[in-house]
Formats: C-alpha cells, structure tokens, sequence
C-alpha cells in the first residue's frame, strides 16, 4: 500500500514555455469499488489532486506557486493505470497565473514534442480526456502590513471551526467496505452532529420552516501512515470524503428508498484553497477535520450537491490535550463543492470499462 504523499506523483516528460506534459500513475492503492470489479476506479478527489500536483510543478519557479482555486469537470470514468497530465498556460497577471489541465487515459502511440523542450525525449499522445480543468495560482503569503482583509477569531463575524469535539476524545470508526484505502486512511465521525439531523425528522409536518433543510456531516479525518503528510494536492482528496445527502437520509424519507443500490458519479468539483497547510508543531501535521453540509436533492437524476470544509486539526485522533481556546486557533485550510447525481448501481455494471463517467460508491 502506498500513501498518499507518494500516490500524488508526477513526472514531467516535455515542457514549452507556456505548455507541458506530466506523466502519472493512478494508484491502486486508492482505488474504490467492489472486489468484483475488475476496472478499479478512483475517488474524483484523488484524480483531482493528481492535476493539482502536475499544476503545483508546473508553476514551482514563479511568484505564483500557491494553488488559489480549481474547477473541475469529470467527463469520464478513471481507473488505476498511467496518466497524462497536459498543462497550459491561459494568462499569467500581476496577482494571478490561469492554467488549464487535462487528465487523459487510454494512452498507446507516442510522439516528440514540436518546438520544446522534452525531457524523456517522447511523450504520449493525449488519448481519452477524462477529467478537464481551469486552475488560479498565486501568493497565499499573509500581507504583513497595510488594512487587515480577513476575518478571524476574535470577531463574531469570523467562521469558527465546525466539529463540537476535540480529536483527543475521538474513537475511530469503520469506512466504507468499497474504499480500498482502509490501512492508510481513518476517521472518527462526529455524532453530535449527526444528531442534529436526527432531530430534523422529529419536526411536525404542520410546522412552518425558513430555510433550513438538508444534511450536514462532520469528523476528523487522519492519514495513517507515518511517513505520510499533506500537502497542497491532497486537498481535493480530503475535500472528496464524507457521506453525501442520500447517504445521510433516514429510512422514513421517501427520497432515501433504493438509495443502498445506487451509485453517486461527481460530474463538477471545485476547490478554493484558504490559506496554506501549517506547518507549525501546534497543528497534527496528517490529520484534518472535514465538515459537509448539503441542501439540494433534485430530479432529474437525483442531482445533489455537497460543500466541504477543510479544517486543520489541534491533534491526531485520539491524542493530545483539551485545551481553553483551541477552537479558535484553528483554520479552514480549503473549501470544495460539488455536484453528483444517484443512479442506479445496475447501470455502473453495464458500463464497466466503457468510462462514461467517473464513479464514487
């Protein structure tokens, strides 16, 4: 099993002064799916952060090497094998650098670059776009002087972290049989929280609601492995795990029925990154705290959507100490969205190797 930091690996194999090409390798051991499933797949996060990588090297000899926001539009399925990264620059300003990316599968014949630089001396050719993207760069440096431009602790105006409990009192709990990650990832979800959804389905019919409605998650999520760490390109990946709105639903809402049988393909995700990872001994340094809330739950397709909070962490699950104020020294690190639909899981089987689209179970 290989962990994280070294599953978001990339390798550039020709570059352009505006353009370049980044070989990778979908890892298996972050795949997701049923044993049965021969085309083993993989989480939309993880695929995302192999982009972020390819873009993070990219722009590692400029002003502007911190990863600010990314979009991403999910057009096929990805499974565990090689990978090709192609990055292109759209517009480079005074505060922000544009790049565009394309992950591509299904890769055969290989060809020299015209007109740069190649590394391996060959590339291969684009093959299948499986997931394409449009990433902001820049300088997430605090500005030391000059009017504050940001909300924080103490100001009532400021977000504080959203977990009621500290990690120190967290029991990890079992994740989902599909996600073949289960050595090298856990967490401890919050019931607190999840109590509070309880308490949705205890409102009377009769009673007139504003606003309100939905799902919302919570727990504390850690990287096990010891020689594993966060970094920038691992965010999409924590951004990517928690449980979605039909997972969430009890057994009385008539939207939940069938919900077990059903598959949650990503079509978009974004990622706004907030500040940088900290690397201060104050914080666990494999550890986040992830908060979810969702709202919407449409036809057609059952189309649903998810905000994700990344958190940074005051310790690793099950240590450290309560202390007075550790709430508020604590920072949202990313925030992603996304939206996903349910369908059934029959039609994910027939698809198989066809990649339509990209899968989460």
């Amino acid at each position: 099993m290989v962990p994280l930091v070294r599953a978001l690996h990339v390798s550039e194999t020709s570059r352009c002064s505006e353009t370049a090409t980044y070989a990778t390798e979908l890892n298996g051991s972050w795949a997701i799916g049923s044993i049965q499933n021969s085309s083993r797949r993989t989480l939309p996060g993880y695929t995302l952060g192999q982009v972020v990588e390819a873009c993070t090297r990219f722009q590692l000899e400029t002003v502007h090497k911190d990863p600010i926001h990314v979009t991403a539009h999910f057009l096929r399925a990805t499974n565990v094998g090689p990978a090709e990264v192609r990055v292109s620059v759209q517009k480079i300003g005074k505060n922000f650098t544009n790049l565009s990316a394309d992950l591509a599968q299904g890769v055969s014949d290989t060809h020299a670059l015209r007109d740069c630089r190649v590394v391996d001396h060959v590339s291969t050719e684009q093959g299948h776009v499986r997931l394409t993207s449009h990433l902001i760069f820049g300088d997430l440096t605090p500005v030391p002087d000059g009017i504050p431009r940001s909300l924080a602790a103490p100001s009532p105006y400021a977000r504080r972290l959203p977990l009621p409990n500290h990690p120190s009192a967290a029991v990890r709990d079992r994740m989902r049989h599909t996600w073949r990650f289960h050595s090298l990832l856990s967490w401890s979800m919050d019931r607190t929280i999840l109590a509070r959804n309880a308490m949705r389905n205890q409102i009377q019919a009769d009673t007139e609601i504003i606003g309100g409605g939905g799902a919302e998650w919570g727990a504390w999520c850690e990287l096990t492995r010891t020689e594993d760490e966060i970094k920038p390109s691992s965010i999409p990946f924590f951004g990517d795990m928690f449980l979605n709105l039909p997972s969430l639903l009890p057994d009385s809402e008539p939207a939940s029925h069938g919900t077990s049988d059903c598959w949650f393909p990503t079509v978009t995700m974004t990622v706004e990154f907030k500040a940088r990872i900290p690397s201060s001994q104050d914080y666990a340094s494999r550890t986040v705290g992830l908060y979810s809330e969702s709202h919407f739950l449409t036809d057609p397709h059952g189309r649903h959507n998810a905000r994700v909070e990344v958190w940074t962490a005051p310790s690793a699950i099950g240590q450290g100490k309560l202390e007075a104020g550790w709430r508020d020294k604590q920072y949202c690190i990313a925030v992603a969205d996304q939206m996903a639909l349910t369908l059934p899981m029959d039609l994910n089987h027939r698809q198989g190797n066809r990649n339509k689209v990209v899968t989460k179970l």
